[in-house]
């Protein structure tokens, strides 16, 4: 037998083993990463989906929480494991997206290192304030930021919250302070208290407070008002419609990791969607289900990815 025909064997006997392998997945549990911490909207929808995953693929689906650098270090260890469909990533618009022009060094590649499997929602961002604070509208917070420049402060517990405080300053020309937060309790806190007085957050940890009349919306960051607020109006209804940045949910798995498994886990992963479970935390968090095929993700990764380097280089923002 000549070398090639060795290596031709050789291919053949590692695609049989890769189609025996998806024909029995899953054979044992499987391990779904969150690059943030426990109760952050995406450990909320992580850990739903979960469950959903696991009674439909009759192996125990768990969540691990592994957070840091921006959802980077989740991301890694996602990538770096072995592409075989029992690591999955629930990624972000941050890791996923966004990282890859904040950061000067990233330890994995946003788009190389990972197989799309399923994209799950958008949500926008709420532009809220202080219930004592003057401005209690849009235009007229853009009016008391250009009378007194540098005197606003503004709240951001994550990086779509801090590029969203730059789009603001960009595109309504004003100069606010920007006042990081590790985390979103920690800032919900000092804005109900006044120590800041807005803020850019997800819908999740928004909404109760603004039901509750402990803080106050101004905006939404999506193109139309949302249909679980609308009273809320947009952000392009004060004239501010240059740009749209919105969070979104996905799943992703190792690169390499074998079609047919891909493509079971996006059929599985677009049946949780519909499930009523699924419809009733959506509507909690503010968040419009986009059930599509690997993809559909893939060329939605791929305009965010390229719609992030363009927010970035126009923001200044860097994370290093």
């Amino acid at each position: 037998m000549s070398i090639t025909m060795k290596q031709l064997a050789a291919s053949l006997l590692l695609a049989g083993a890769c189609l025996n392998a998806s024909a029995a997945f899953p054979d044992k549990p499987i391990n779904m990463v969150v690059p943030f911490g426990a109760g952050s909207a995406t450990d909320t929808l992580a850990r739903s989906v979960a469950k959903g995953l696991s009674e439909r693929l009759g192996q125990p689906v768990t969540v691990e929480n592994k957070p840091g650098a921006g959802g980077g270090i989740g991301a890694a260890y996602v990538a770096r494991s072995a592409p075989d469909g029992y690591t999955l990533l629930m990624g972000t618009n941050g890791p996923m997206a966004a990282n890859a022009s904040l950061y000067q060094r990233l330890p994995y590649d946003p788009v190389k290192d990972f197989a799309p499997v399923a994209l799950m929602g958008r949500l926008p961002m709420i532009l809220i304030g202080n219930t004592d604070a003057k401005a209690a509208t849009l235009p007229e917070l853009i009016a008391a930021a250009r009378a007194q420049p540098g005197a606003l402060n503004f709240g951001a517990s994550n990086t779509t919250a801090r590029v969203w405080v730059e789009l603001l300053k960009s595109m309504a020309g004003i100069d606010v302070a920007t006042v990081l937060y590790s985390n979103v309790g920690g800032m919900m806190t000092d804005l109900m208290s006044g120590r800041i007085s807005y803020a850019f957050e997800n819908v999740g940890p928004s909404l109760p407070q603004i039901s509750a009349g402990k803080v106050r919306a101004l905006a939404v960051t999506t193109p139309q008002r949302a249909p679980f607020a609308p009273d809320i109006p947009t952000v392009a209804e004060s004239g501010l419609d240059k740009h749209e940045l919105v969070v979104w949910f996905a799943m992703f798995a190792p690169h390499g990791t074998p079609e047919a498994v891909v493509d079971r886990i996006n059929t599985e992963v677009n049946g949780v969607l519909g499930t009523p479970e699924l419809r009733q935390l959506s509507a909690q968090i503010g968040m419009t289900p986009a059930p599509g095929s690997p993809a559909d993700l893939k060329a939605y990764q791929a305009s965010e990815v390229k719609n992030w380097r363009s927010l970035v280089d126009m923001t200044g923002v860097r994370i290093d």
